[in-house]
């Protein structure tokens, strides 16, 4: 097997482990996580605190990343060093397309959720040593940085769906 060969096929099968981590680990955090702060409510922040010392939007960022970096390599190599007449074929459009939504699934994921669960780790520590008359505008806050990462958490996993389902059929349309 030439050297090249090999590091494609590992290159394709590290993406696919990636993608399947970074998509379970959004629905994971999505569907259990986040709506299980939200039921605690602020006796959460401690937990939320927690996961960002544990650096998960790090692990998420990384992980993410890493599979559309991958995924770049591998559209680079199917269509040739992204030669045109190769990038035009409908297989290149649907990888192209579904690379797209893991693109902006990566953004939304580091620039809106991640930050927003930054700061809600940040209030929630707060929130244990604050004075009483603060504790309410502080458990106000985290919820409105709870909402909004569950609302663009929701919008990520439905681009990692549709990335998914294109990865999956690319190369039988």
């Amino acid at each position: 097997m030439a050297a090249s060969t090999a590091l494609f096929l590992i290159l394709r099968a590290a993406h696919v482990l990636l993608a399947a981590v970074w998509v379970g680990a959004t629905v994971f955090t999505t569907f259990f996580l986040l709506p299980s702060v939200a039921e605690v409510g602020p006796a959460a922040g401690p937990v939320m605190g927690a996961l960002i010392r544990r650096r998960l939007p790090v692990f998420m960022g990384s992980v993410g990343g890493t599979a559309v970096l991958t995924g770049i390599y591998l559209l680079y190599r199917f269509t040739g060093g992204f030669d045109p007449a190769l990038s035009g074929t409908t297989a290149a459009r649907v990888f192209s397309i579904g690379g797209l939504c893991g693109i902006v699934a990566l953004i939304i994921g580091g620039a809106v959720v991640s930050k927003n669960a930054a700061k809600m780790g940040e209030l929630g520590a707060r929130l244990a040593s604050a004075p009483e008359t603060d504790r309410a505008a502080l458990a106000a806050q985290m919820i409105k940085h709870r909402q909004r990462a569950t609302t663009f958490s929701q919008v990520v996993i439905v681009l990692q769906f549709v990335a998914l389902v294109l990865m999956a059929i690319g190369h039988y349309v």
